[in-house]
């Protein structure tokens, strides 16, 4: 699947910040997520249908669920800096990111 390249790059970069994305999670995971949580709600309408309907989700929920996600994704190295810079790359939703429909 793929999603709209802008809004992806913004929310990765709420949770990357300066450093690594395993750094931001594991050094203040509320603030790596209230970040990404920033960038989710101000991210498109179009991605926003998208993204709820590819985890299942409401779009209410999208921002706290996606975030989570992908932070506990992070934390238990499921994904890692590498993964999120071939999403920002190709925005493209690999094998990898399944963690996302729950």
């Amino acid at each position: 699947m793929s999603i709209r390249l802008l809004p992806v790059i913004g929310i990765c970069f709420g949770l990357i910040g300066c450093s690594t994305i395993q750094d931001d999670v594991k050094n203040d995971r509320s603030s790596a997520i209230a970040g990404c949580i920033k960038k989710v709600e101000i991210s498109n309408q179009k991605f926003k249908a998208e993204a709820s309907a590819y985890m299942g989700i409401t779009r209410e929920r999208l921002p706290q669920v996606f975030c989570d996600r992908m932070a506990n994704a992070v934390a238990s190295g499921k994904i890692n800096q590498s993964d999120i810079n071939g999403l920002i790359e190709t925005g493209k939703l690999t094998a990898k990111f399944r963690f996302l429909k729950g």
